[in-house]
Parts: C-alpha cells; sequence; structure tokens
C-alpha cells in the first residue's frame, strides 16, 4: 500500500512540472509574438548640406543622379520637367522634398545622368556666408554691398549672381513689381525692392 501511495505522489508532482514547464513555454512564445520590430527613421539632417561652390553638401556637380543619392536619406523624390526652374530644351528635374517641402532638386544634362544645375530650395539650407532660398533682397546686400541684379529675358525672372561661388538667387517676379528698372534691355539694375524673397539659389 506504501509503494502503491509513492508512485501515485511521483506521478502527481511530474504532472504538475509537466503543465508548469508547457505554461512557461507558452509565455514565451507570446513574449516573442508580442515584442514589435523596432524601426530606425532617417531625417534628413541640413546642417549637414552646406551651399558650396559647385556642392550642396556632399552632393556634387558633375556627379550622376545615383551617386549623389547614395549620400542623403529621408526624403521622396518627384521627376519633372526642368522648364519648372527655367531651363529651356527639354530635360528632367529630379526633386526631393520633406513632406510637402522641397528641398532641392538636381538637373542633369540632356540626355545624360550627370548632374549640371543643383537647385537648393529649402529655408534651413545654408550658404557659407549665412544666406539661405528664400533670403531677402535686403539680407543679400547686406552681404553683396554692390549686387545688381539682371533680367531673364526669357520668362521675365529675375536674378543675383554670386559670380565668386557660381550662386545665382532667383525670383519668379511677375510684370510691373520687377525688383529692379530696366528702361535698356539686357542691363543690370539697383534693386529697388528690397522685401523680396528668393524663390531657390541655383548652384552651378
Amino acid at each position: 500500500m506504501r509503494h502503491i501511495m509513492m508512485l501515485f505522489l511521483g506521478l502527481l508532482i511530474l504532472g504538475c512540472n509537466s503543465k508548469a514547464s508547457n505554461k512557461d513555454n507558452q509565455n514565451n512564445n507570446q513574449d516573442s509574438i508580442a515584442q514589435p520590430e523596432l524601426t530606425t527613421v532617417t531625417k534628413f539632417n541640413y546642417a549637414d548640406f552646406k551651399i558650396m561652390k559647385g556642392r550642396l553638401g556632399n552632393i556634387k556637380i558633375g556627379m550622376t543622379i545615383t551617386q549623389a543619392e547614395h549620400q542623403f536619406s529621408g526624403l521622396s523624390k518627384k521627376e519633372n520637367d526642368a522648364g519648372v526652374f527655367g531651363f529651356d530644351g527639354g530635360g528632367s528635374a529630379y526633386l526631393y522634398y520633406s513632406g510637402d517641402d522641397i528641398v532641392f532638386a538636381l538637373i542633369p544634362k540632356h540626355g545624360t545622368d550627370t548632374i549640371f544645375c543643383i537647385i537648393a530650395a529649402h529655408k534651413e539650407l545654408k550658404t557659407t556666408n549665412e544666406l539661405n532660398p528664400k533670403s531677402s533682397v535686403e539680407e543679400l546686400t547686406k552681404k553683396y554691398p554692390e549686387l545688381t541684379v539682371v533680367q531673364d529675358l526669357m520668362n521675365g525672372w529675375e536674378i543675383i549672381e554670386d559670380k565668386i561661388n557660381k550662386w545665382s538667387f532667383t525670383f519668379m517676379s511677375d510684370k510691373g513689381i520687377e525688383i529692379g528698372e530696366y528702361p535698356e534691355v539686357g542691363k543690370p539694375s539697383k534693386p529697388k525692392r528690397l522685401d523680396v524673397k528668393t524663390d531657390w539659389i541655383e548652384i552651378r
């Protein structure tokens, strides 16, 4: 009788341990299923993309579009006609956005993948002399006291150039509210309206 009781107790303990083990395994499986996969969201760091002569950060004139796209992340891409930036003759412009805001655009030579122009468009992008693509004419005159503005005869837009750095501050001016006055066709003007803000900076 005593042997039978000992056998019964042994089987009871073994059964309890087995149930506990199964429960632990189920809990472990549930924990592993419940744990979400961690993802890293990459944001575009404007401070790393200084507007310089012939380049925007590590993006350089003469690179291919593919090479340039390896230099940044965190932006979406759209393709448009280069004519939106005043370039005639067809060709593509590749625009890069943060949300709904355009940050910059890359324009390759027509029929190639080689970049010949960079359009800096976002106000958080800074030049080496602390201007930006939304700087006003007044802000530009403080950096370039002798500046003049020229009118593009093709579309009527106006341009202020930094010839040393090969930057063109571009203004999509409307007729009748130009920055300068142009009594002679093709002749530069001193700026008359100082509150107008740049639309973008063209980097060559």
